[in-house]
């Protein structure tokens, strides 16, 4: 089995141009003149041409025409695919849209003199495909009509099959992601060529993230079956955004060439060597020598258990599922699609997980490193490794020594070692986990939880809904009005920072917390807290130790749900606070809502069967009676302050 090897070459090469945004490539022969020429969508919907005006094997592209041949603006984001759809011997134009149509110019010209008629709308029983329509056609069963994969800007895959015939198309009703393809994350523009030579399509699919992900064929050219996705195999690399892949024999060499459109409006060339070597480790045992200077992979992929691989290791190893393999001079590493222990060597390598739960260590280098699917572990040493997931993937995790920024669809990061370095969340809920140094903790977007660790940290949630661990007094949290609900949890005395809301007192030590301006909810521990609402309308609970509470300005509200302690509330205000009763701990007082007045009594102690709560107001105790006798059962909630006007109304039973 022979395989491309790409190498990155040129950006713009033979005189095409810049385009302005989002370059979608596409190279045909159009005047049948021998030679490949140019059509290049772009973001205003115009589409641009360059014809060929060299030899086959040495291309020189002419200035760029605009819509030539009858070819009109197709509204926005367009992406060109030109087919001889109705075997009349020339090309036919489709030209996807943002709308998520297809608009069709039949050449009505000649296949050296091209003539497109006015667009037709989804023609063939095509349908709109959601937004951002990118076509593809293949005959991918290989019955001798062309069928049309068609990406959109979900990242799916939409596939209609032909039905008719080579000369009257008719395409049944669209499937989403067949034969195994994927969400590829959003905006998929796929193509497909006989990568690994083995006489089926496989499909090249780039995406927003400017990656190229390839899913082999695994089935046959009439029934293809496409395995788990690799990402920017074969030399190929991440083109930075949007990336709009397309595969031609630009040299003549007798190998497609790979040529890739991106964000800001250029085209990529990755030239094809298809002189490096691919290699397939099975169970038995392996001894699999590379080439130094050429980028050689080693693939587990057809072993049914996982497998743990260092490229690190150059003599015998035992791989598991793999055998007793000996690997050298292999850069690029290809899993078990189980749970699989992958590890790199000195170079940059490309290393794919497939599915399960992997463990990928890049090592040194520039790493590229795809866990596919499943919950995965990176580890990163290096600032220029790169790690790439999907959505829907599972829950992934990257351990770092150095400062990383999350990149999407990965949830979590740890930062190790002993320097002081930095970590970066995404739009996701991301757990950010410090080290023993003082680092700076960014969360991003989305419901994040921020725990530095060790060392006087600086922790900044963002957006969402944030928590945030502090262990140590020198931690700083910082927090945008308006960002969201936050709460911190503190094993050391704390004060609320501007704009968090929340306040837990954590571990078993006699800590104190305050709050600030907003309504805060403090809790206290099992030690004996000091609990400072400051200003705002505060909840205020001491948990089960022997605690002082302070409301401060404000309608606060004392809430207890523990028993076999007395707090002391140090402001209580009879116009402007309240005490809460949970009832399943004071499990006499009835319903929730207002304590009725009938459990209410200012005494020294019950009178009756209904008499719950009594407020001493000699001594400021108030106690709960669970019997109502005065004869036992009797409990003290708090000491509140002596002389109150209190009622059965400064009561709430929750």
């Amino acid at each position: 089995m022979s395989n491309p090897e790409f190498s990155y070459t040129a950006v713009n090469p033979f005189g095409l141009k810049d385009v302005g945004m989002l370059a979608t490539p596409s190279f045909v022969d159009i005047d049948n003149d021998g030679d490949l020429d140019a059509f290049t969508g772009e973001v205003f919907g115009d589409t641009f041409f360059y014809r060929n005006t060299g030899t086959i094997n040495n291309p020189v592209f002419a200035a760029a025409v605009k819509n030539p041949f009858g070819l009109k603006n197709s509204g926005a984001y367009v992406s060109p695919e030109l087919v001889d759809i109705d075997n009349d011997g020339d090309l036919d134009a489709f030209i996807g849209n943002f709308d998520g149509n297809l608009r069709f110019y039949r050449n009505t010209g000649t296949a050296t003199n091209p003539v497109f008629a006015a667009a037709t709308t989804n023609p063939f029983g095509l349908s709109d495909a959601g937004a951002q329509a990118s076509p593809a056609f293949v005959d991918i069963d290989n019955d001798g009509d062309l069928d049309v994969f068609i990406g959109n800007l979900d990242g799916n895959i939409l596939f209609h099959r032909n039905t008719g015939s080579i000369s009257n198309p008719a395409f049944a009703a669209a499937q989403t992601n067949p034969f195994g393809l994927s969400d590829v994350g959003y905006q998929a523009n796929p193509t497909f060529f006989d990568g690994d030579n083995d006489g089926d399509l496989d499909a090249f699919i780039g995406n927003l993230d400017g990656n190229t992900l390839y899913f082999q064929n695994t089935g046959t050219a009439n029934s293809p079956v496409f395995d788990l996705p690799l990402i920017n195999p074969f030399g190929l690399t991440d083109v930075d955004s949007n990336a709009s892949p397309s595969f031609a024999d630009i040299d003549a060499d007798g190998d497609l060439d790979a040529l890739i459109g991106e964000r800001l409006g250029n085209t990529l060339i990755f030239l094809n060597d298809s002189s490096a070597v691919f290699l397939v480790s099975t169970v038995a045992n392996e001894v699999v020598t590379g080439t130094a200077s050429l980028q050689d992979t080693v693939t587990y992929a057809s072993l049914s258990s996982s497998v743990t691989v260092s490229l690190t290791v150059t003599t015998q190893q035992n791989t598991g599922g793999g055998g007793l393999d000996t690997i050298t001079q292999i850069e690029n590493l290809i899993g078990s699609g189980h749970d699989d222990t992958l590890t790199g060597n000195f170079r940059n390598n490309v290393i794919n997980g497939r599915g399960g739960n992997d463990t990928i260590d890049g090592k040194a280098g520039a790493d590229t490193l795809n866990g596919g699917l499943g919950n995965d572990i990176y580890i990163v040493d290096n600032a220029g490794d790169v790690v790439v997931e999907y959505v829907n993937q599972g829950i992934d995790r990257i351990s770092s020594s150095v400062t990383y920024t999350l990149p999407s669809h990965v949830e979590d990061i740890t930062l190790t070692g002993a320097a002081a370095i930095n970590a970066t969340g995404n739009n996701l809920s991301n757990k950010l986990i410090g080290n023993a140094a003082a680092n700076q903790l960014s969360g991003g977007d989305g419901h994040d939880t921020l725990n530095g660790l060790g060392g006087a940290d600086t922790m900044t949630g963002g957006l969402g809904f944030d928590n945030y661990v502090v262990d140590n007094a020198g931690d700083t949290v910082v927090e945008g009005a308006n960002s969201g609900t936050d709460s911190v949890s503190s094993s050391v005395t704390y004060t609320l920072p501007a704009n968090v809301e929340n306040l837990k007192l954590t571990g078993a030590a006699a800590i104190n917390g305050t709050g600030n301006a907003q309504a805060n909810s403090l809790n206290g521990n099992s030690a004996n807290n000091q609990l400072n609402g400051g200003a705002g309308n505060d909840i205020l609970n001491g948990g089960t130790g022997v605690n002082t509470l302070t409301g401060g300005t404000g309608k606060d509200i004392f809430r207890f749900n523990t028993t076999g302690h007395t707090d002391t509330i140090a402001d209580y205000s009879v116009v402007d606070d309240t005490i809460q009763l949970e009832n399943s701990v004071f499990n006499a007082l009835g319903v929730p809502g207002v304590l009725a007045a009938s459990k209410f009594r200012i005494g020294t102690q019950a009178l009756d069967a209904d008499d719950r709560i009594i407020y001493n107001s000699g001594t400021g105790a108030l106690v709960y009676d669970a019997n109502g006798n005065g004869a036992g059962g009797v409990t003290q909630i708090a000491l509140i302050g002596s002389g109150l006007n209190m009622t059965n109304a400064e009561i709430v039973v929750i």
